[in-house]
This record gives C-alpha cells, sequence and structure tokens, in this order.
C-alpha cells in the first residue's frame, strides 16, 4: 500500500521522485533488516517520513506535539530503540537534517511500528 501512495503523492506532485526514492530506500531497509515482516507495517511511518521530507525542502514546519505525548514518548521501553533505529536510517543520506519537532514525530511513528513486531 505505501508504495501506491508514494506514487499517487509523486503523480499529484505532493512529493519528488528524490523523495520517492528516499522512503523506498528506507521501506527496503526495514525489510532486509527484517525490522518490519510486511510493508504495511510501516505505512503511517514511511508516509510522515515523505511528507517531513518535502517539508524540510520548503522549508515548513509542523507543530510541537504536547509536552505530555513527548513524555509518554520518551518513557516507553522501545524509545531507545526507536532513536537508534533513526540514527542507522540517517546514515542512509547525509543531507538531511530534521529538526526536532519532526523527529519526535519519528519516534512516535517508529515505537507503534516496533510494537507491531
Amino acid at each position: 500500500m505505501i508504495r501506491e501512495k508514494l506514487a499517487i503523492l509523486l503523480s499529484s506532485e505532493i512529493i519528488d521522485q528524490e523523495t520517492q526514492d528516499y522512503v523506498l530506500s528506507v521501506l527496503e531497509y526495514l525489510l532486509k533488516e527484517n525490522i518490519i515482516e510486511e510493508e504495511q507495517q510501516a505505512d503511517v511511518f514511511l508516509t510522515h517520513l515523505a511528507m517531513a521530507d518535502m517539508r524540510r525542502k520548503k522549508n515548513e514546519t509542523i507543530n510541537d506535539l504536547e509536552s505530555f505525548i513527548r513524555a509518554e514518548i520518551e518513557a516507553d521501553e522501545k524509545f531507545l530503540h526507536s532513536k537508534e533505529l533513526w540514527q542507522d536510517l540517517q546514515e542512509m543520506t547525509s543531507n538531511k537534517h530534521f529538526d526536532e519537532t519532526e523527529l519526535d514525530y519519528f519516534y512516535l511513528h517508529i515505537i507503534n511500528m516496533l510494537r507491531e513486531e
């Protein structure tokens, strides 16, 4: 389903080809490393990643998470794993630097993705 979503976002010019390629490379990494078993497990995370990459390119921002949600994320048993996984994903590309607010959302989506294991 994520591949279809990305194709629609691309054809609608909401994302560009580079972003689609980036997100698909992240998907392949998640599958190859057995972090997910099925593509649908990463659907929400990868959709957010695509949109975040486009916001980054356009210098757009996203609203902060509520402080109580951030506290719940940081207290989650999978929080450190989510940060480590994000660091691994960051190593796949050296020129993508997301702001802290986007990272909070990434951690939230990664934690939820890891719970589906």
